[in-house]
């Protein structure tokens, strides 16, 4: 489950709040969410150094 909501996230489907219900409704671990969190970040990093 936590792949789907992974992409879904990097699609900008869903959002931080997203992630915060999804660990409330136990779908996902504090921990998933947070490497989710990092794994945007890191797409997010390559993309723009990738545009300089």
């Amino acid at each position: 489950m936590s792949e789907y909501i992974k992409e879904y996230y990097l699609l900008g489907l869903y959002t931080d709040a997203d992630l915060d219900i999804f660990v409330e409704a136990q779908m996902l671990t504090a921990d998933e969410e947070t490497a989710i969190k990092a794994a945007k970040t890191a797409t997010t990093s390559t993309t723009t150094q990738a545009n300089s």
